[in-house]
């Protein structure tokens, strides 16, 4: 990795930037960014408000248009992507979905995902047509996210299916973001709702969200809620 600096950036963003707008809250596992200014677990300054951002227990991943920031121990350090980022999962190896395939550091890969994350069974990636690990495709289905699951992965769309057990849930609502939580999977619908093999149940109003183990940070207002709030059976 290259260290940036982050001056050009800065000037390209502000240039870009409608007037007169202030930059909404992002919220990433473990805080907020505001206008790029990083808080929580990390603390740091990106240069304005990425297109996705994302943090695993080591750093936080900020997704811009040819190129991926990671902040850690306080340095912020810069790798090249060859186009627009579509999607961005951080991890063991972070994953960056692009027009031409998935990138990850290790290399690109051909696949056409939505959504996508690596974990040690290879790549589980879904494309509104099916669920796949690698070039297997494990069930098919509208699905649109894709996150961590134990000993696999779950599929969301409009409804939830749960890999290795092949269970599937419907859904109230098609979900629009999706990240693993210690409570399940925490989801975005019509609001935040947390979803698991034995339904969906709601958890807080909100328009986007991060979840880092028990918590789930929400905007609007940046507001902070534990997963254990929701009360199962």
């Amino acid at each position: 990795m290259g260290r940036l600096n982050p001056l050009p950036y800065l000037a390209l963003l502000a240039a870009c930037a409608p007037m007169g707008v202030a930059p909404q809250p992002l919220p990433y596992p473990g805080g907020f960014a505001l206008g790029g200014l990083v808080t929580g677990r990390f603390q740091g300054v990106l240069p304005g408000n990425p297109l996705f951002l994302d943090a695993d227990g080591e750093a936080l991943y900020a997704a811009y248009p040819y190129q991926l920031l990671v902040l850690k121990e306080g340095r912020l350090e810069s790798l090249p992507l060859p186009g627009v980022p579509r999607f961005l999962r951080a991890g063991a190896r972070p994953t960056v979905g692009l027009e031409a395939g998935v990138w990850t550091p290790e290399g690109p890969l051909p696949y056409p995902a939505l959504d996508a994350f690596w974990s040690p069974e290879g790549l589980y990636w879904v494309d509104g047509e099916g669920l796949h690990r690698e070039s297997a495709l494990l069930q098919r289905g509208r699905f649109r996210q894709v996150v961590p699951w134990p000993g696999g992965a779950a599929a969301l769309g409009q409804e939830a299916f749960f890999f290795p057990e092949g269970r599937s849930i419907p859904l109230p609502h098609p979900v629009r973001k999706a990240q693993s939580g210690a409570c399940g999977v925490v989801v975005l619908m019509d609001g935040v709702y947390l979803v698991r093999p034995e339904g969906a149940k709601p958890l807080a109003p909100a328009e986007d969200f991060a979840a880092w183990e028990e918590q789930v940070y929400l905007t609007p207002g940046q507001r902070v809620v534990s997963c254990k709030e929701v009360v199962w059976p």
